[in-house]
């Protein structure tokens, strides 16, 4: 990981919108994501794992009421007592973002190794942060 990238990581979602270059495609691989409002109770699976290897970026397996399963970035679920359930505090969305090398996206909201970007065409997603370069 690039210096740029590690200060972006560890600044958490203090950062404002920012521009950025697409320098590596991405392909969507979860095409029906989880989703969860705000409050709204979701399984918690035991299944954890860190992005590109980096223990602070920890993901969980989850699965919504709807029965949609994705990964659920680890430090913003709020665990119930029975260890099975949690919710999160803000709204979130799964979805990812299919971009191209060269596409412009604004990045808005970074978690665990990823940001949530939007496209010229209006469309929002989240896209691995080693896939982007901000201007």
């Amino acid at each position: 990981m690039n210096q740029e990238h590690k200060k972006l990581a560890d600044s958490g979602n203090a950062n404002p919108s920012r521009k950025c270059i697409v320098v590596t495609d991405y392909n969507t691989r979860y095409p029906f994501p989880i989703a969860v409002n705000a409050s709204e109770v979701f399984q918690v699976s035991d299944k954890v794992e860190p992005w590109n290897d980096n223990p602070d970026w920890l993901w969980v397996w989850c699965k919504d009421q709807r029965g949609k399963s994705g990964w659920v970035p680890k430090d913003i679920i709020v665990f119930n007592a029975d260890g099975v359930s949690g919710t999160v505090r803000d709204r979130y969305d799964a979805t990812e973002l299919t971009v191209t090398a060269g596409e412009e996206l604004v990045a808005q909201q970074e978690a665990a190794g990823w940001f949530w970007c939007s496209n010229r065409a209006g469309k929002s997603g989240w896209i691995p942060l080693d896939n982007i370069h901000f201007a």
